[in-house]
């Protein structure tokens, strides 16, 4: 397809907008970048119950991104007001869903007009490739069972004109299961550099949140836990229990809050004090950078399984880096694509503790070093924003048409 023909594209979403979740964030940034670089955008997805109290209707307003796409909800079953159904029954009939409501969104793009379709609904790719719609179609992982049949048959479609993978592992895991290396380009995430420029300094940050102007912050932020696995707070906590008095303020910003009590539990085991040890649930895109502007450092302790070892591009990471803040991090491949020990970010052995303890130490006890990656850190956000990223997809996405 020549490039001067994409002059609409469909982002399909099968997903609840807005959602308090980091995809939502991400789907909102790039339908903005590709408004911004000139496509007219829209966004489709199913009707869902809003099941968060407190989010506004328009997803737009909630990811603090400006109305330069439209939004289209669609008809839809909302099977997920029936998760209460005993797991082996809900999630068949959640992936049933998933495909026919992905079927009927193809069929929909197909008649309106649009000139091509991105997503990261697996379904909604597989049913647009098989009608010969052109689709790119952005893989966060490589599913298993009936989905990672699916995939293997989405990646043969001549219709699928690009595979987006977020890691270089991924990437090749996905060729390994018979995409095209001509069509299979790898984009990590990014962060909206604007946002994190206009955020105020430190102590009005800390000011406005209620937080000590006087004490080191170790800080965290995203979920605490993704698909019922842990991100590696307990080690967090444990680290910063070795550290000497006065210990810094560890300071955990994303909920959710039912997962606190545990949290609170191994910091009293750990010889926290009351205080020392602060949990906040989730807060809206818009105030992340006001949050982020309080820490001293930032810390990113993912455990060592799979997904987050090769398949994650955690927006928190781009966050950090926006923020200018030094880094201390699980060095996982998937990290080391961004991150380079010493340069931009200190990275310690998963589930390490003291090695963790050790860097924040070091960092704590030497402002030089915490500015020094900072600096770097912002250096290397300036080629991680989302405009970057949706004009690199669609010239690759021109260059196979």
């Amino acid at each position: 397809m020549d490039r001067a023909t994409i002059r609409r594209l469909a982002y399909v979403a099968n997903i609840r907008f807005p959602t308090e979740k980091a995809h939502g964030l991400q789907i909102a940034r790039m339908c903005e970048a590709f408004a911004d670089a000139g496509v007219a955008t829209t966004l489709v997805h199913p009707r869902r119950r809003q099941t968060e109290p407190g989010l506004p209707s328009d997803g737009r307003d909630y990811y603090g991104v400006r109305h330069v796409f439209e939004v289209a909800p669609t008809r839809n079953i909302d099977v997920v007001r029936w998760s209460y159904l005993p797991r082996p029954l809900f999630v068949p009939l959640f992936f049933l869903h998933n495909v026919i409501w992905g079927l009927y969104a193809a069929i929909a793009i197909r008649r309106s007009g649009f000139d091509a379709c991105f997503t990261r609904d697996i379904a909604a790719a597989f049913w647009l490739a098989l009608l010969g719609f052109p689709v790119a179609y952005e893989a966060h992982s490589v599913p298993r069972g009936a989905q990672r049949l699916v995939l293997a048959a989405l990646v043969r479609l001549p219709a699928l004109r690009l595979l987006v993978a977020l890691t270089k592992p991924l990437r090749e895991r996905l060729i390994a299961l018979g995409a095209r290396a001509d069509r299979c380009i790898v984009q990590a995430d990014a962060a909206d550099l604007a946002a994190f420029d206009a955020a105020p300094d430190r102590s009005t940050a800390r000011g406005t949140l209620g937080l000590p102007l006087d004490q080191t912050i170790v800080g965290y932020l995203g979920r605490f836990q993704t698909l019922g696995m842990e991100k590696g707070l307990h080690e967090l906590i444990q680290a910063v229990g070795h550290l000497s008095q006065p210990r810094p303020l560890l300071l955990c910003v994303g909920g959710p809050m039912d997962a606190v009590a545990a949290y609170r539990a191994r910091a009293r085991q750990c010889g926290f004090d009351d205080g020392d040890a602060r949990f906040v649930d989730r807060v809206p895109s818009a105030e992340v950078p006001l949050w982020l502007r309080a820490f001293d450092i930032a810390v990113a302790p993912f455990p060592d399984t799979e997904h987050y070892a090769y398949f994650m591009s955690p927006l928190k990471i781009f966050e950090y880096l926006a923020s200018g803040l030094p880094i201390v991090a699980t060095d996982l491949p998937s990290l080391r694509e961004v991150l380079v020990s010493g340069e931009n970010a200190l990275l310690m052995p998963a589930g390490d503790t003291e090695a963790l303890a050790a860097a924040l130490r070091d960092l704590i006890g030497d402002p030089d070093a915490r500015g020094r990656l900072g600096r770097a850190a912002r250096a290397t956000a300036e080629g991680h924003t989302w405009s970057a990223r949706a004009r690199a997809i669609l010239r690759a996405f021109d260059s196979v048409a």
